[in-house]
């Protein structure tokens, strides 16, 4: 399967649904809506959607549901083919809480199964039916190696579909807040949102306390300009998960597996720069926001030998 090729026939047959899905974008940080925001973007999201509708899975595994965001666009593109489910979970009750609400309200809950709790604790063994895997949780290498073990070494299809968030090939150039990578000199600028709702955002990060120390333990190669009148930049990738993630890349062919960031612009019709304007916290060397598209999606069949080649090389 040439993961490239099923983008293209997915995009081509199904590109033109996607503006109805433009309501996600547009209440991205609707707190009322999504109490739990990220950073999945436009075009991700239009991909997402256009691969299910081509795909038409069965079932679908989703780790983590948060507020249910990347979880509409699949749901949305179940319900067009009248069949086929999310099993989703989240360990926040309150977020889940949020999503199984929200899904009700767009009459998508008959496609969506939604599990509270650690899904190390309580996902069952992959059956032989899920077509695609979807992982956006801790960004750890240990947990995405759980995963793998868990999830992706039993699977027997040569057809599925295997999806990681916030990873970025390591060629790109990218800048977060004011500087690579973290430093912020200002609260976020989200839209409708009152000053107490900044604050309150800014401590709920720094109170985040496993996810900086996984974050801090990561070496992080700053970029100098490469031309003037640009800034400093880095590849964005600043997870342990992200760079593990590459490593596995790195092992497959280029047919097997895509960086969305790669291949953003080769698709103006889905207009893929849309809501760059609304990245909170990304920008580019120019210092111009910019959605970064951070999703890698790669053959199954494909990942499964590369993780086993990584084992034998450790």
């Amino acid at each position: 399967m040439n993961i490239h090729k099923v983008i293209r026939r997915a995009i081509e047959q199904f590109g033109s649904e996607t503006e109805s899905l433009e309501f996600l974008p547009e209440n991205r940080y609707n707190k009322n809506m999504f109490p739990t925001t990220g950073q999945y973007d436009w075009f991700s999201g239009q991909m997402l959607y256009c691969l299910i509708r081509y795909l038409k899975p069965r079932r679908i595994l989703e780790i983590s549901t948060a507020s249910g965001y990347a979880t509409m666009f699949m749901a949305m593109a179940l319900k067009q083919n009248k069949w086929g489910k999310v099993d989703t979970f989240e360990v926040n009750a309150e977020a889940a809480k949020a999503a199984v609400k929200l899904f009700k309200q767009y009459d998508v809950d008959a496609f969506v199964e939604s599990y509270v709790g650690d899904a190390r604790r309580i996902s069952v063994a992959t059956p032989s039916d899920y077509n695609v895997y979807f992982l956006d949780s801790l960004h750890t290498e240990d947990f995405a190696r759980w995963f793998m073990d868990t999830h992706i070494m039993r699977s027997d299809r040569i057809d599925a579909l295997f999806h990681m968030h916030d990873i970025l090939p390591l060629h790109s150039r990218v800048r977060r807040w004011n500087a690579p990578p973290f430093e912020s000199d200002e609260f976020d600028e989200k839209p409708g949102q009152s000053m107490f709702e900044k604050i309150k955002d800014k401590v709920h990060d720094l109170v985040q306390i496993p996810r900086r120390q996984e974050e801090q333990r990561v070496s992080i190669h700053v970029h100098p300009p490469d031309k003037p009148g640009v800034l400093q930049t880095f590849d964005g990738n600043c997870s342990t998960e992200a760079i593990w993630g590459n490593k596995l890349a790195a092992l497959m062919k280029p047919e097997d597996h895509v960086f969305l960031y790669d291949i953003t612009n080769d698709y103006q019709q889905m207009t893929p720069r849309k809501y760059d304007h609304a990245a909170i916290g990304r920008s580019d060397s120019n210092n111009i926001p910019m959605e970064w598209n951070e999703s890698l999606w790669c053959n199954v069949a494909a990942l499964k030998v590369a993780y086993r080649q990584w084992i034998e090389l450790r």
